[in-house]
C-alpha cells in the first residue's frame, strides 16, 4: 500500500495547529492564574515548604484566611483592610447593649494578646467599679482568658437579660473584682452623648455616624423640637463616616438642591454621583463641631456647610479621608475592605490626607469632651446665641 505523505503532513501541521490553539487557549483561560504564580512564586514555594517540613498538621482553612489578611495589609493603606470573623465576633460584642450600658469596651493588646479595657464611658457603672482604660480583664466567671484564648473568650461578655457575671480586672498588676449586669439600662448620660436642648433655645445633637436612616432619625428628633430651636449644633467630633447617601440626605434638609458628592473608581473610571434635591426644610444656623476624628461623611457635611457658607465648622483639622471603600463578603462571613478611589464634593480638590480646616479652630484635649472645660462646645454655643 502506497503511503500519501501529503496527508500524513498535512494532518501533522493540523494537529501541531490544533495543540498550539489549545495551549493559546489554555495560556489566555487561566492567564490570572499563571500571573499570580510568576508574581507570587515566593509565597508558593514557601507554602511548598511548609506542607512539607512543618510538624504539625495544618489548618488550612485558617490559613488561607491569614494569607488573605497579610495581602490586604500588604497594600499599607490605614482604610483597607481585613475583618475576620474573630474581629467581627469583637465588633458585635463591643457595640452590644452589655457594654454600652455598662459603659466599656475590650480589644485585644497586640503585644500580649490579653483582652485589655479600651475605653470606659465617665460617669459610668463600668467606671464606678473601679474600670479603667488599659485594664487587664484577667477572667469571665470561671474562664481564666490567658488559658481559654482571647477569641473564644470575649462572647462570654454577653448572655441572658437580667444575668450577671463576675470579671477579674487587674490594673497596674493588681487584681479586682466587676460585677457586671446585662440587660441594665444606663443610669447615666454625658454630656457629649446626650442630645440636648439648652435654656437659650440653641439644640445640641451628637452624631456618631451616617448609618442607614440616620438622616431620617435625625429629621424626626429635630421636628419634635423644630419651634423652639433657633440654633443647632451637630457633633462630628468622634464621627468616623459611613453611608454616603445619607449625609447627602441629611444635608438636603438644610440647603436643597445644587451639592453633590462624587465618587470615582480610579481602576475602572466608574463615577457615582449623589445629589441634595430641592426643598428645605430648616433655616436655622448650624455649627459643626469636629476633630481629627472626624472622617469620611462627616468630612462631606462639613466642606458641604464650608462650601455653601450654610454654617460655621469650629473645632480641630479632621482626619483627612476622602476616600471611599468596596467592601466584598466571604464564604465564612468575614470581609475585606479595598480603597477603590476618590470622593469629590461639590467642585473642590479631594481632601484625602490634607482635611477640612474649620473656620474657626479650638485646639483642646479630646479628653475634655463633654466636660465644663468643652471650650469647642463652649465657642459654638457663643457662636449661635
Amino acid at each position: 500500500m502506497k503511503l500519501d505523505y501529503s496527508k500524513i503532513i498535512n494532518g501533522f501541521f493540523l494537529s501541531c495547529a490544533a495543540a498550539g490553539i489549545a495551549y493559546l487557549g489554555f495560556i489566555k483561560y487561566y492567564e490570572k492564574e499563571l500571573k499570580f504564580c510568576e508574581d507570587y512564586s515566593q509565597l508558593i514555594n514557601v507554602n511548598k515548604d511548609v506542607e512539607k517540613t512543618y510538624y504539625k498538621d495544618i489548618d488550612k482553612v485558617n490559613l488561607e484566611y491569614d494569607m488573605i489578611d497579610g495581602l490586604i495589609n500588604g497594600l499599607d493603606d490605614r482604610f483597607s483592610c481585613y475583618d475576620s470573623m474573630k474581629k467581627v465576633n469583637e465588633a458585635c460584642v463591643n457595640v452590644a447593649d452589655m457594654l454600652k450600658t455598662n459603659g466599656f469596651q475590650v480589644g485585644q493588646d497586640e503585644k500580649t494578646k490579653r483582652m485589655v479595657i479600651t475605653e470606659v464611658t465617665p460617669d459610668s457603672i463600668a467606671e464606678k467599679q473601679g474600670m479603667s482604660a488599659g485594664d487587664y480583664i484577667i477572667a469571665i466567671d470561671d474562664t481564666v482568658i490567658y488559658e481559654n484564648g482571647y477569641h473564644n473568650s470575649i462572647e462570654l461578655l454577653l448572655g441572658n437579660k437580667d444575668t450577671a457575671l463576675k470579671l477579674i480586672c487587674s490594673h497596674e498588676g493588681k487584681n479586682y473584682e466587676v460585677i457586671i449586669k446585662r440587660g441594665v439600662k444606663a443610669d447615666y448620660e454625658t454630656e457629649h452623648l446626650a442630645n440636648k436642648m439648652y435654656d437659650n433655645g440653641i439644640y445640641y445633637y451628637h452624631l456618631s455616624g451616617f448609618e442607614l436612616s440616620s438622616a431620617a432619625s435625625f429629621e424626626l428628633e429635630i421636628d419634635e423640637f423644630r419651634n423652639d430651636i433657633k440654633g443647632l449644633i451637630i457633633d462630628l467630633r468622634d464621627n468616623g463616616g459611613g453611608v454616603t447617601e445619607e449625609v447627602v440626605k441629611l444635608f438636603d434638609l438644610f440647603y436643597g438642591a445644587g451639592c453633590s458628592v462624587k465618587t470615582v473608581y480610579e481602576k475602572s473610571g466608574k463615577v457615582e454621583i449623589y445629589e441634595t434635591s430641592d426643598g428645605v426644610k430648616y433655616d436655622f444656623p448650624v455649627v459643626l463641631l469636629v476633630s481629627e476624628k472626624s472622617l469620611s461623611s462627616s468630612e462631606i457635611l462639613a466642606a458641604f456647610v464650608q462650601d455653601t457658607g450654610r454654617g460655621t465648622v469650629v473645632g480641630t483639622v479632621t482626619g483627612g479621608k476622602g476616600v471611599f471603600q468596596r467592601a466584598t463578603e466571604l464564604e465564612d462571613c468575614s470581609t475585606y475592605y479595598i480603597v477603590a478611589g476618590y470622593y469629590y464634593v461639590n467642585d473642590l480638590p479631594n481632601y484625602d490626607g490634607v482635611g477640612i480646616t474649620p473656620d474657626i479652630i479650638v485646639e483642646m484635649d479630646p479628653e475634655l469632651i463633654g466636660t465644663d472645660d468643652d471650650i469647642q462646645l463652649k465657642k459654638a454655643i457663643e457662636l449661635l446665641s
